[in-house]
This record gives C-alpha cells, sequence and structure tokens, in this order.
C-alpha cells in the first residue's frame, strides 16, 4: 500500500513536467530564408486567388532545389536528372490580412532552426534511406513558419505548408512514387485516368472527385500504394519558358473539421530551373469555403478542369 502511494506521488510530481516537456515539443519552429542561398536555388513567386477561389488574397510559393552535397548551377540544370525540390507556400489569412507579422528574432531564438534542416526532413519524407520506415505523413502545416527578410525587418509566415519533390526525370516504366516529379512520363489528364478506373472499378467514386467525403464514406482507394503524381501536359509560355502541369492521384477522407493536409498542392506546374510556378489548393480553400464565394460544384470543376494559379510571369 506503501509503495502504491508513493508511485502515484512520484507520477503527479512527473506530470507538470511531462506537460512542458509535451508543450515545447509542440512549439512552433522557425527557418530564416538565406538572403543569398549557396549551392541550391530559391525561387520565389507570389499567385493571385481570385480566379481559381473567387477571393482577392494570394498564395506566395518558394522552391528550394538542391543536390546533396553538389553546388548546383541555374543554367546547368539540364546537366542533372536527379534533383530534389523543397516547396515552401505561404497561404493565405482567411481570417485576417496578415500572411505576414513582423517578428524580432530575439524572441524566437531558442525556436529557430537552419534551413538545412529542411533538406534533412527531405530525406524523411521522399523514401531517400531504404532502411527507414515511413508513415503516411509527407507535409507539414503550420508546424514549421518562415521567415524573410524585407529591407531591416524581418517578418514571419502566419500558414506555412511544406512538402518535398524528389525530381527523377526517365521514361514512364520506372515507378514513380508519391512526392515524385517526372518531366518524362507520358501525359495523362485526370478525365483519361477517371474513364481507366471507372473500367475496371464501375461501381467505385474516382478518387480524385470524392471532395468533401469522410471516413464515414468507407473509401476504398489503396492509400500507401495508389498515390502519385501524374504529368498532365506540357505547357509553352509567353516567356519562353516550358512548364509541366502535374495532378495529384488521392482521394478526400477526412472529417469536416480536419485540413486534409497530405493533399498539399495538389496540382502544380514545375519549370526546370525556375522551380514549381503554379498550383492549387483544394484541400486548405474547401476547408474555408463558408468564407468563400466559390460553391461544391464550383471546386469539383477545378479538378475536372485541372484549373490552376499561375505566377504572371509565366503566363500562357
Amino acid at each position: 500500500m506503501e509503495q502504491h502511494v508513493i508511485k502515484r506521488f512520484r507520477l503527479w510530481l512527473l506530470m507538470p513536467l511531462l506537460i512542458v516537456s509535451l508543450s515545447l515539443s509542440a512549439n512552433v519552429k522557425y527557418i530564416l530564408l538565406p538572403d543569398k542561398p549557396q549551392g541550391c536555388i530559391l525561387d520565389n513567386y507570389k499567385l493571385s486567388t481570385d480566379n481559381l477561389y473567387g477571393i482577392k488574397k494570394s498564395v506566395e510559393l518558394f522552391s528550394l532545389t538542391f543536390i546533396d552535397g553538389i553546388a548546383i548551377d541555374r543554367n546547368k540544370l539540364d546537366q542533372h536528372k536527379d534533383l530534389n525540390l523543397i516547396l515552401i507556400a505561404v497561404l493565405p489569412d482567411l481570417e485576417g490580412n496578415r500572411d505576414w507579422t513582423e517578428i524580432h528574432l530575439d524572441s524566437i531564438k531558442n525556436d529557430t532552426i537552419p534551413h538545412q534542416y529542411l533538406k534533412r526532413l527531405l530525406g524523411a519524407n521522399t523514401y531517400a534511406d531504404f532502411d527507414k520506415t515511413y508513415g503516411a505523413k509527407t507535409k507539414y502545416l503550420d508546424e514549421y513558419q518562415i521567415i524573410r527578410k524585407i529591407g531591416n525587418k524581418y517578418y514571419s509566415s502566419k500558414h506555412c505548408l511544406i512538402q518535398f519533390f524528389a525530381i527523377r526525370n526517365r521514361p514512364s516504366i520506372f515507378q514513380n512514387m508519391f512526392g515524385t516529379i517526372n518531366i518524362e512520363q507520358e501525359p495523362l489528364k485526370i478525365t483519361e485516368m477517371e474513364a481507366i478506373f471507372k473500367k475496371r472499378y464501375p461501381h467505385e467514386e474516382f478518387p480524385a472527385y470524392t471532395i468533401g467525403n469522410t471516413p464515414y464514406d468507407y473509401p476504398t482507394f489503396d492509400y500507401l500504394r495508389d498515390r502519385r503524381e501524374y504529368l498532365s501536359k506540357v505547357v509553352k509560355f509567353k516567356n519562353g519558358k516550358m512548364g509541366y502541369q502535374f495532378w495529384t492521384y488521392t482521394d478526400w477522407h477526412t472529417h469536416d473539421h480536419e485540413l486534409e493536409v497530405d493533399r498539399g498542392i495538389d496540382r502544380f506546374i514545375y519549370v526546370p530551373g525556375k522551380g514549381i510556378v503554379g498550383g492549387s489548393f483544394d484541400f486548405y480553400f474547401y476547408f474555408h469555403r463558408k468564407k468563400l464565394p466559390i460553391k461544391y460544384s464550383g471546386f469539383l470543376n477545378n479538378v475536372k478542369e485541372e484549373k490552376v494559379m499561375i505566377a504572371p510571369e509565366f503566363k500562357v
């Protein structure tokens, strides 16, 4: 009896320490974007959300392209078939008007991590190590915020999504794991994939169209096995650059009160040497749909027609 009381007393003593530990582990971490990236390429674009989601806001994209252990030159990227790309998307504040907030570096010095940490995070989310165990999570929303310097001041993002891509350009016969950009794939539009799917599964709902579904709908989508990015088409821009538009084959399966973060940038345009220059973030805007004029049919139409936001410097 006495030992039991002592154990319970020790547990009560440890509880505050446990709570503190958990709160510290839940703290947002900050990543300071380098002014002059070394050994990698950093591209930045701003996308208007007006045409796609009916609201005058913007999404800001940062693409960090690199090769582990090798310094790369933007003008010589054609020499490399295998690259890594970290996409950082600053999503708009739909509750207010502050996408960025001024911040003092001293106030977050204990929660700031080097941008090199992102490269380690990429390895943990792109199947880079054959001897590791990987879970379903590959994207991070608001767990990390980026800090940028404008003039002499520093600003922190409010809503930040980070995801990772392995760029592996090779014929379609090679496997394309989830999180792979491959511009040498045979193009396949989402409507073409729908026809193939319905022929094989005539009584099932096409996964890409299950927007608004919940776990209670008993989806049959083979989540870990079937997710991947498909090349849809090649786009020639007025500036002479060639873009490659992709769509993500996955379903909708979370509760209404949850953000379906693992969808990430579900459609996007990649330009070699320029990073990701356009895309869509349906998971984020559908979650906030009550604040938008776009309805369910509008979201579904955007998916079927593969509509994306594009940076102004990359107009067709």
